[in-house]
């Protein structure tokens, strides 16, 4: 260590008894750190909240589809989880137990295609005593009735039947394109979605 004079320390003790000015270099220094700091700072937090809100967007997404597949009870079996039973349903006639206004029907399942006959308008007014006109008012007014009925008389190609609990929905596509959900009440009792009961003459899947 280089000695000091007398003279020179007193210089150097006076020195640093002054007030510290900074170049304009160590200013310009100084001012670059402190703000890139708080560029830093502020980048931080503005990336903190977004995994958070990907996060909330996934659960809501979520609880959207788990509500609608377990929503509604006739929905259960078209739901992501439904098993198709098709193959179990062919050979399976249905046919209608109680009595309804405008139906008696016999649903056969056979192949790939699906028969649905009713058989009430030809049994009520099979030997009337009813006059012509009345006899054409009440064609017309169960022609209207059964129009609004779901299931409508023909042969419907490529059906498909899934199963989701106690929930069976047909499927036919094409240009028909209806659905139909029948509900097991028992091992071969079944109520569709219109309230009408069924038999089947075999148990089935």
């Amino acid at each position: 260590m280089k000695p000091y004079t007398d003279d020179e320390l007193t210089q150097k003790l006076g020195a640093l008894s002054e007030p510290f000015k900074p170049t304009q270099e160590q200013k310009g220094t100084m001012h670059q750190s402190v703000f890139q700091r708080k560029n830093m700072r502020t980048k931080r937090r503005s990336l903190q909240w977004k995994p958070a809100l990907i996060s909330m967007m996934m659960l809501v997404s979520i609880a959207v589809i788990v509500t609608i597949l377990i929503g509604k009870p006739d929905s259960l079996s078209s739901g992501l989880f439904a098993k198709d039973v098709t193959d179990s349903w062919k050979g399976t006639l249905m046919t209608q137990q109680d009595s309804f206004e405008v139906t008696n029907y016999s649903i056969a399942f056979d192949g790939k295609t699906m028969h649905i006959q009713n058989n009430y308008m030809g049994e009520s007014l099979m030997g009337t005593d009813q006059s012509e006109s009345e006899i054409s008012a009440a064609s017309e007014d169960y022609q209207a009735k059964l129009a609004k009925m779901t299931l409508q008389e023909g042969d419907y190609e490529n059906y498909i039947v899934k199963k989701k609990k106690d929930f069976y929905t047909i499927t036919v596509p094409g240009e028909n394109n209806f659905t139909y959900t029948l509900e097991k009440t028992a091992p071969r009792q079944y109520v569709g979605e219109d309230g009408i009961r069924y038999s089947v003459n075999n148990y089935i899947d």
